[in-house]
């Protein structure tokens, strides 16, 4: 896969990867492993450790996710248990080149307070601020901000195309040399420099301008989570990047091409925006050896104690059906239907109806968890990565550690290097700021 410079030759286009901190893992029972080290969860030199090692890695960008609820799950409740901007803000000056993305909600925040704590971020990181903007599907979390009940989905998104929009107007409210600081002149900006952006939409109104100045980017890194046709149309006209979960690369592919596609006819001019899909790596020195590994992780999490988690997730009443009977398909509410989870209940979907057992859905996602998994030797995991990458199925993962951290660890040491070998990833970051690898 390659892309146009100068003169009409090409060139390799490079993998992105960002690292995700998860304190508890991305597998339901990671937590319990013996590597696993969930008692540091609220302590910030495990955060700074995370940060350095991935920047080792010379991941992109470190991605914080976010649900402003309390868990249901007593197995989540460590999920994400500090506010993204203040934990990015704190990891700021022990990093040097990683981006810095923390997800927050356009359903329960205002772009106001979004835009200055970002672009906050933004200088205090010397140019690597990013913000991974969710329209939240959490009935918990709508309660906790006045609502009695969700919004409904295609509210949600309407709210997030006028958040981003403000977003962008705020951010440009300031000309890139509106400071000047003379002291002698008795002037700290120039006239007429910055500027109100006197919005009023069906959502919100924002006199404006922004009271932090042009950001080092000018404008901070955006993207946007979910593989909805909302959510796709809303990348395609605000996002960066999209964090989305495909199942095969097919599927990958025509998502990618639509979302491509989306952003042409929506008259967007620049970069493509970069697809995403999580991916957890489970790698060993054999695929033998990775396998146990799975084997090992999954047996931390018995099937009959998932089963509530996913009647959660999915919305279903398992009441009476065997872990080794075929997954009651037609139990699932119609897809149309959904608020959210659209592209989590396809994927459970796709698998019952080629024969999956209610163990083997469980099994699959990990009692909710639509993301991808590579299982095997750094090479086969290198091997699949490179498939999926050279097949235009995507620019590159959100690598989420089945065990954390050796899980991002065992994936620096052991396929970072081979994904280097084979020219696809690079060997040194490119400069200050992060948004090289999405220009």
């Amino acid at each position: 896969m390659g892309e146009p410079v100068d003169g009409g030759t090409w060139r390799m286009a490079e993998l992105v990867l960002n690292s995700v901190i998860r304190p508890i893992g991305f597998t339901q029972g990671g937590w319990r492993h013996p590597d696993a080290t969930p008692q540091r969860a609220l302590d910030l030199s495990y955060y700074q450790e995370y940060a350095r090692t991935s920047e080792r890695g010379l991941f992109d960008g470190l991605f914080v996710a976010n649900t402003p609820a309390a868990r249901s799950n007593d197995w989540t409740t460590l999920f994400s248990p500090l506010e993204p901007v203040a934990l990015l803000s704190a990891l700021a000056p022990t990093t040097n080149h990683i981006g810095l993305i923390a997800t927050l909600s356009s359903t329960f925040n205002h772009p106001y307070n979004v835009a200055r704590q970002i672009a906050t971020l933004d200088h205090l990181s010397g140019g690597r601020a990013g913000v991974n903007i969710v329209t939240s599907g959490s009935l918990d979390a709508a309660r906790n901000f006045g609502y009695d009940e969700l919004p409904g989905h295609d509210d949600r998104y309407e709210r997030a195309h006028e958040f981003l929009d403000v977003l962008y107007q705020l951010w440009d409210s300031w000309d890139t040399d509106a400071l000047i600081v003379d002291k002698g002149a008795g002037v700290q900006s120039k006239p007429d420099s910055v500027r109100p952006i006197g919005y009023r939409g069906r959502h919100f109104a924002v006199h404006g301008a922004l009271d932090v100045p042009r950001t080092p980017q000018g404008r901070p890194l955006v993207f946007q989570s979910g593989s909805s046709a909302p959510g796709r149309r809303l990348a395609a006209a605000y996002a960066d990047g999209v964090y989305t979960a495909q199942r095969t690369i097919p599927e990958a592919k025509a998502f990618r091409d639509d979302l491509h596609r989306t952003q042409r006819e929506l008259g967007r001019s620049g970069p493509l925006v970069k697809v995403l899909p999580g991916l957890i790596p489970i790698v060993a020195g054999t695929d033998a050896e990775a396998h146990a590994l799975h084997d090992e992780i999954s047996a931390l999490n018995p099937p009959e104690r998932s089963v509530a988690i996913l009647e959660e997730r999915l919305k279903v009443d398992l009441t009476g059906v065997e872990l080794d009977e075929p997954f009651p398909v037609v139990r699932l509410p119609p897809v149309e239907s959904l608020a959210g989870e659209r592209s989590f209940h396809e994927i459970v979907r796709s698998h019952a109806d080629a024969g999956a057992t209610l163990r083997d859905i469980l099994r699959i996602t990990d009692s909710g968890n639509g993301h991808l998994r590579f299982v095997g030797s750094a090479e086969r995991v290198a091997d699949e990565i490179e498939q999926w990458f050279t097949a235009g199925a995507v620019d590159g993962f959100n690598i989420n550690p089945a065990i954390t951290p050796t899980g991002l660890t065992d994936f620096i040491d052991q396929v970072i290097p081979l994904l280097q070998a084979r020219g696809i990833y690079k060997r040194e970051y490119p400069g200050a700021g992060s948004r090289a690898p999405f220009s």
